[in-house]
């Protein structure tokens, strides 16, 4: 009697997986020998194994088990797992996707290797160019933008008359709000304080596309609040009277001063 021993090489993926939502992903697994499709078990599942993406044993795909998030959205490639090549395609990618940690599981001959091809999905979706609305009356700009994915950074950078920069925070920062939408894609909106600005620019960055997207708006010519300092108005009046009876010049002096903190729109 012989026997025989098989060995198999793994190639593993070690960078983790960054697919566009809505994109196919193709996670590639190759094995560097060849081996008898009929006499294995595969398993395409995340790593707490609680999630099927796909199965394949005794020469046929069987998608029975297959986890309901995943029906109709996994292809292998049957005619190539012969050669090693244990690859899935995941069409469309969803954002449920997103951070989900993968493995294959590979059954040879009561041989069980569980720990195969190991990756995680990240999912992104880059976000629309923003839209930066000035408020002239109170000083504020509104920055909103939509359909990204995951939630993003945003940052506020002003630049003064000088032509000097500075990035916003609170309390220039008035308000932020991030809102998960009904298709899983994220909505911003922000509002600051531009008091003293020339110039303003919202950010918006994608952590896991490593994408930036930005817009900047140019206040109306010469339009700053300004806040004066305390200003004093002396109104002097004089009246002169002839006093006929005393054959005398008599003078009154009416003095009336008035003290104010005025805040107003300069126009230069």
């Amino acid at each position: 009697s012989h026997t025989w021993e098989i060995c198999f090489v793994l190639f593993v993926l070690t960078e983790p997986l960054s697919i566009s939502l809505g994109e196919p992903l193709l996670w590639q697994c190759t094995l560097s020998k060849q081996f008898d499709p009929q006499k294995v078990s595969i398993y395409w599942q995340n790593q707490n194994n609680t999630e099927m993406l796909h199965y394949y044993r005794n020469g046929k795909e069987d998608l029975e088990h297959q986890s309901l998030p995943f029906k109709n959205r996994t292809k292998i490639f049957p005619d190539q797992l012969r050669s090693g090549n244990l690859s899935l395609i995941i069409d469309p990618l969803m954002h449920e996707d997103n951070l989900k940690s993968l493995k294959v599981v590979f059954n040879h001959a009561r041989e069980i290797k569980d720990k195969l091809c190991q990756t995680m999905v990240h999912v992104a979706a880059n976000f629309k160019e923003p839209n930066i609305e000035i408020n002239q009356k109170k000083m504020t700009a509104t920055c909103i933008t939509q359909g990204g994915f995951p939630e993003p950074e945003l940052a506020w950078i002003s630049t003064d008359h000088e032509g000097h920069e500075r990035a916003l925070e609170p309390p220039d920062v008035l308000t932020l709000q991030i809102h998960k939408e009904e298709d899983g894609t994220y909505s911003v909106i922000s509002t600051a304080n531009i008091t003293g600005s020339k110039m303003v620019t919202c950010n918006v960055y994608n952590p896991t596309s490593n994408k930036t997207v930005g817009a900047t708006a140019d206040l109306p010519a010469g339009t700053q609040r300004v806040t004066s300092p305390l200003i004093s108005i002396q109104l002097t009046t004089c009246i002169a009277e002839m006093s006929r009876a005393a054959d005398q010049l008599q003078f009154y002096l009416l003095s009336i001063t008035v003290t104010s903190q005025l805040t107003y729109l300069h126009t230069k």
